[in-house]
């Protein structure tokens, strides 16, 4: 019971603390902070997609690494060549993907 009270709490201080910014005209975040805020997206992004790529079945290995890394080269590439076309980096991306998973499925290093 007491562990549920704690996780309670510290929701509440957290929704607080985030929504005081929104809510007041008169609280702004410190200078330092704001100027900090714009590089929190990518860093989440980072933190989300890295691990995502490099471990994508929770473990390294030669089977998953390669194709998610040559796939998320292939997407960014594709992506950047399009003229920053999102469809264009994904089709790239996917099929980059299942080519080297069928690959290294037919050469059985997979």
């Amino acid at each position: 019971m007491l562990d549920a009270i704690a996780i309670l709490l510290g929701g509440v201080v957290t929704y607080i603390t985030r929504a005081i910014f929104l809510v007041s005209r008169r609280v702004r975040p410190p200078r330092a902070v704001k100027r900090y805020l714009p590089l929190v997206g990518p860093a989440v992004l980072g933190a989300i997609a890295v691990p995502g790529l490099l471990a994508p079945g929770g473990e390294i290995s030669l089977a998953t690494t390669v194709p998610a890394v040559l796939a998320g080269a292939a997407a960014w590439g594709a992506w950047r060549l399009a003229r920053r076309q999102m469809v264009v980096g994904l089709v790239a991306g996917l099929g980059v993907w299942w080519a080297s998973l069928w690959l290294f499925h037919t050469l059985g290093w997979g």
